[in-house]
């Protein structure tokens, strides 16, 4: 049996009284590139944001390393999508990405040197140490998303939730994005991914959980990426697979 760093029993959300996630149980395993697919409105966002504590469920309960959430919270690193943050905001590329130490202060401690190491290692993981002075606001779409990544990064967290991560950049910042997780999960991480793209899962990820508001089917992504599967799960056929 897979070791689970995260198990969901019977979840179910709704928003305004309309299901968003029904009765959905699910084991992610551990030290696996993890894959969340299926359509706009299906939960995919929602599904994080109930591992995360920013939704409460209306039923069903979510463990982190068979704990609640709030003992397990420093395990996680969050990588949310680049359209709900406020890019206009007057914040450097360094001081974003320390805020991910913050987390291991305590609330009257400043970083030390050993935190702004692990920033500069941060940033060379993504190569983004040339443009660590730089307002956010001046940054395209792919240096977004690696200075958020490089954030999570800092994080030196267990576990690495990351929605969309891959939406709207260029190959290149995919490419090395796509590298960086295979590093992590090579040093024993585990990696959960909201993905929109089926012509890369079999590529990217290890295991796949497909979702339309029920799970549909989840396990090893060469036994879960089937023609069937993803008929149910688009409610459209899908002449390539």
């Amino acid at each position: 049996m897979l070791n689970s760093i995260i198990s969901i029993q019977n979840l179910t959300i709704q928003y305004h009284q309309k299901p968003v996630i029904v009765d959905l149980s699910v084991d992610f395993p551990q030290a696996k590139m993890c894959c969340i697919l299926g359509p706009n409105g299906g939960g995919k966002t929602t599904l994080l944001k109930s591992i995360l504590r920013m939704i409460k469920p209306l039923s069903g309960t979510v463990k982190i390393f068979d704990q609640p959430y709030n003992k397990n919270i420093h395990k996680i690193a969050y990588v949310a999508q680049r359209s709900s943050i406020d890019w206009t905001f007057p914040i450097c590329v360094y001081d974003v990405v320390l805020m991910g130490r913050y987390g291991q202060l305590a609330w009257w401690q400043r970083p030390s040197k050993a935190d702004f190491e692990i920033v500069n290692f941060a940033l060379q993981q993504v190569e983004m140490t040339q443009y660590a002075h730089r307002q956010i606001s001046e940054l395209s779409g792919g240096q977004q998303q690696r200075i958020f990544l490089a954030r999570a990064l800092a994080q030196q967290a267990d576990i690495f939730i990351l929605d969309e991560p891959f939406s709207g950049i260029d190959i290149v910042t995919e490419s090395l994005i796509l590298k960086v997780l295979q590093q992590l999960q090579n040093q024993g991480k585990s990696i959960i991914v909201v993905h929109h793209d089926i012509a890369t899962v079999q590529q990217y990820f290890d295991w796949t959980l497909l979702i339309n508001i029920h799970k549909i089917a989840s396990g090893p992504t060469s036994q879960t990426l089937t023609k069937y599967n993803l008929e149910k799960t688009f409610k459209a056929a899908h002449d390539s697979f």
